[in-house]
């Protein structure tokens, strides 16, 4: 009993509530592009993401550059992390200046992207979620199972542009729900699990005081039977 108990509470520890972060970000990622595309704004909102993410990526490969010049005994790891660091920044230098031949293939980089954010919301709602006791828990399972399917047509998607822009939109606000259901069990299944263990110690400190009570009674009880029989 114990042992399953402790089980859960690992299970409810492994998932990181504050991803909850990042399933925001997406719903709102999602509604600027599916209220976006419906303005006529498509086609500079995916431009402008593209460009976004290759900001990002420059970044990243400045910090591995900083973090490498700030190394005093260099291995040959430190210089193929060197290496990797500067083509992310070259990547992200290009995403920034050109980001026409991205938008070509938008849909299979964004179908990716999309797939492997629901994939993670489905192990969390079967490997985390339900194992710990959460509620619902297929509530946020139903949603990424949907969000991996249309990550997957993104990931084929031959039409229009516009069209293209209003389903990842939608995608990401199925695949955001998913997470911050999962978000919230896990939430509820924490404090539900925190409850049940007050209650378990109570009833074991009730236990052992009445244990101990009765032994001391007892050892009380022992005592004046030797002194009778010494008088």
């Amino acid at each position: 009993m114990a042992k399953t108990k402790t089980q859960k509470k690992n299970k409810i520890s492994d998932y990181n509530v504050g991803t909850i972060i990042v399933d925001i970000v997406m719903l709102f990622l999602g509604l600027i592009f599916f209220i976006g595309t419906l303005a006529g704004k498509g086609d500079d909102i995916a431009a402008g993401f593209v460009r976004i993410v290759g900001g990002v990526l420059v970044i990243v490969g400045i910090f591995e550059l900083i973090n490498f010049l700030r190394i005093k005994d260099k291995t040959i790891f430190d210089w193929i992390v060197l290496i990797i660091g500067g083509a992310i920044a070259v990547t992200g230098a290009i995403f920034l200046i050109n980001p026409a031949p991205i938008i070509a293939i938008f849909n299979f980089v964004f179908g990716i992207i999309v797939s492997v954010y629901a994939i993670v919301i489905i192990v969390a709602s079967v490997g985390t979620l339900r194992p710990a006791g959460a509620k619902y828990w297929w509530f946020s399972l139903l949603f990424g199972i949907i969000a991996l399917g249309m990550g997957i047509f993104i990931v084929f998607f031959n039409g229009a542009s516009k069209a293209l822009t209003i389903i990842i939109g939608i995608t990401l606000v199925i695949g955001s729900i998913g997470g911050i259901a999962n978000a919230i069990l896990a939430s509820q299944a924490k404090k539900e699990f925190k409850a049940n263990s007050k209650i378990l110690e109570d009833a074991t400190f009730t236990v052992e005081s009445t244990t101990t009570s009765s032994g001391d009674g007892k050892k009380s009880a022992g005592n004046s039977e030797d002194d009778s029989v010494d008088f």
